[in-house]
């Protein structure tokens, strides 16, 4: 696990109450909420975007999430949290 990357997780999370985890096998962090994925990425596809516009993603991620939590289908993916490393 990268020391930047854990440290802008760490930040978002507690911004807006998410949790994160690093799964080593395929090097890639997962924030959730409440076990419903909200972004995956690898090391690689953290450094392609700028710092401020990852943070201005998370609102738009988590307002879709909310959206699709209201509908009646509810597809969401479900990640076991025992696979990774918890980071917060």
């Amino acid at each position: 696990m990268r020391h930047d990357i854990v440290e802008f997780v760490k930040t978002v999370c507690k911004r807006y109450k998410l949790e994160a985890y690093y799964m080593p096998d395929g090097d890639t962090y997962v924030v959730t909420r409440k076990g419903r994925a909200i972004q995956n990425f690898n090391t690689r596809q953290f450094y392609e975007i700028p710092k401020i516009q990852r943070m201005k993603d998370y609102i738009g991620l988590i307002m879709g999430l909310n959206h699709n939590l209201g509908e009646k289908h509810k597809e969401q993916l479900y990640l076991r949290r025992n696979y990774g490393i918890k980071i917060i």
